[in-house]
């Protein structure tokens, strides 16, 4: 059903209490009073009838008609799918409304009118001839927006861009906008006038290389009234917005990468991860992000998650679905790769109370936090817990981990991953090694954990201050059968760890040493590859000796007796 309506929506304020969004850390967006539209049809018309008044642009002013060329609207998501099918028209979409001051924005706006549990309200503009999909929305304002590129009026008669700019400032001022200097500070004449691609670079700051470094993918976009501009920053972070201002604009980051992966900062809110600058000059616009800022853990699990798949194909590692939704929860330590979006609905996947039971024990998220906003909105492939006390080498560690299962997880698919879920579920986490499936998870596991490692070393090198080379090289098997041995990273890793779960046995295949393992037992392997490891993790290699089976299969068993060995100091025979 649409609805639709043309009447002016008045906000009220609400109640301030607390609500889940902010049990989660997030902040609210909080407006200041209703400003006048300087860009209604109305009110243009008035800045027209001025100009005809005073006759200060002749002919011009009185040639010249105007009509609705926009509508100011908004509409309404009750589900993911609502709004996926709104970005794909590559609508500015905001969920505050753009017609008030803003006090303080922040990362979420609490509609007074709508149980944020039921959907939640955007706002935009759209052209007149713009073809509404099948929600619920509403016109809030006709609007008369400038085109550069076209300044024919409602009458068909040309008008000058000179024109168009004079009107929109007699607009502004009748209206009671036009509170910035017509001319920048320490510039005069048509350079203070000119209209400017606002540029800088995304960056956030590196705990192991103490310095700041580039956010690479995501999106800036800027903001004054409904003119909107918006770029993706390049390896560096840099950016170049692809409209041009004459003042001051709205800057907001947004951690949608141009590769296709989304963060989103909690399980409760239905927005992507987003950091809002504020109000700065059109000019050069640097956006650097410290450890003191919430948005670090979103632009350092953002890099990570590059960074991972640049990994992929210089290891020849399958990459994880390009559409990947990342939660980057602020908590410490610990992650978990559900691919809900992938896997909810399937059968043996249906249950509400799984999901709940699964994120609180692999993720340590409390039911209370994970509501119907978490299936109908959010659906996460992966919860990262970010905070920066960890550093940037902890949080990249986890990410690695958590991305590499996703990596697995588009090689084997839906049944094999809610198989890999419902042990969690049963057994609480990793459970003892003796369940039904606990060699899936032993594999499974045992690739995580080999891969957050390893690309941690590979990123930041030896000296980094979350694993060791020579720690991650020192895994001591344990056998099944007791749950508090399933796996002792020791985080961070400078010593030794250990479990039944045979994390250490992925870096014995491809490494070149020879280690003792156990009594009677060496590494003496050689031979093989991460692109090996990776092809032999197929769909119907679910325990830790069929994986060993498809690697010598695939390698025409290459260095078969010393693979078979190194199984069985692992235990797993």
């Amino acid at each position: 059903m649409i609805f639709f309506s043309c009447q002016k929506v008045e906000m009220e304020p609400i109640a301030d209490e607390e609500t889940p969004f902010e049990s989660a850390g997030m902040a609210k967006t909080l407006l200041g009073k209703k400003l006048e539209n300087p860009y209604s049809v109305t009110n243009m018309r008035k800045a027209l009838e001025s100009f005809r008044s005073s006759d200060p642009k002749g002919r011009e002013a009185a040639d010249f008609e105007i009509e609705a060329t926009h509508y100011y609207v908004r509409l309404f998501t009750e589900s993911d799918e609502q709004l996926l099918r709104l970005e794909k028209d590559s609508l500015y979409l905001f969920d505050y409304p753009l017609d008030y001051e803003i006090d303080s924005l922040g990362d979420y706006y609490m509609d007074p009118e709508v149980d944020p549990e039921e959907g939640k309200w955007y706002y935009t503009s759209v052209p007149v001839d713009y073809r509404f999909p099948d929600i619920q929305y509403e016109i809030l304002e006709e609007l008369f927006l400038l085109d550069e590129e076209d300044t024919t009026a409602a009458n068909g008669k040309l008008a000058s861009l000179d024109f168009l700019y004079e009107l929109e400032e007699e607009s502004l001022r009748l209206t009671g906008n036009l509170k910035e200097p017509e001319y920048d500070k320490g510039t005069s004449g048509e350079a203070s006038r000119a209209k400017i691609h606002p540029q800088g670079y995304v960056r956030v700051w590196d705990t192991e290389r103490r310095k700041l470094v580039g956010v690479e993918g995501v999106k800036v976009r800027t903001r004054r009234w409904f003119k909107y501009g918006r770029d993706y920053t390049n390896s560096l972070g840099y950016y170049r917005i692809d409209n041009r201002y004459k003042r001051d604009v709205h800057y907001t980051v947004f951690f949608e990468n141009a590769s296709g992966f989304k963060i989103w900062s909690s399980t409760v809110d239905i927005s992507k991860a987003s950091h809002h600058v504020g109000k700065h000059s059109r000019y050069d616009r640097n956006i650097d992000m410290y450890t003191d800022s919430r948005a670090w853990r979103f632009a350092t699990v953002n890099n990570a998650a590059v960074k991972y798949r640049n990994y992929c194909g210089r290891f020849g590692i399958g990459l994880p679905p390009s559409d990947l939704r990342i939660v980057a929860s602020d908590g410490s330590g610990g992650g978990a790769a559900p691919m809900l979006r992938r896997v909810w609905g399937f059968y043996g996947f249906t249950s509400k109370s799984k999901v709940v039971s699964f994120l609180g024990k692999v993720a340590g998220m409390p039911a209370t936090i994970l509501g119907n906003t978490l299936l109908r909105f959010i659906l996460p492939d992966i919860i990262v817990k970010a905070n920066s006390a960890q550093g940037t080498a902890a949080v990249y560690e986890t990410a690695f981990h958590e991305l590499a299962h996703a990596s697995h997880y588009a090689k084997v698919g839906n049944n094999y991953w809610i198989r890999y879920i419902n042990y969690i579920v049963t057994y609480g986490v990793y459970g003892d090694g003796t369940g039904n499936n606990a060699g899936l998870c032993a594999l499974g596991e045992a690739w995580g954990y080999h891969m957050g490692y390893r690309l941690t070393l590979e990123e930041f090198g030896n000296t980094n201050s979350r694993v060791s080379l020579s720690a991650f090289e020192n895994f001591d098997p344990l056998k099944t059968g007791d749950k508090n041995d399933d796996i002792r990273p020791f985080k961070p890793l400078f010593s030794y760890w250990n479990g039944w779960i045979p994390a250490g046995i992925m870096y014995d295949i491809i490494d070149t040493n020879r280690d003792w393992l156990r009594s009677g037992f060496y590494d003496d392997v050689a031979g093989y590859t991460h692109k090996d490891l990776f092809n032999a993790l197929d769909k119907d290699v679910d325990t830790p000796q069929k994986f060993r089976d498809r690697l010598l299969k695939e390698s025409g068993n290459l260095d078969r007796a010393d693979l078979e060995n190194l199984f069985e100091a692992y235990y797993w025979k």
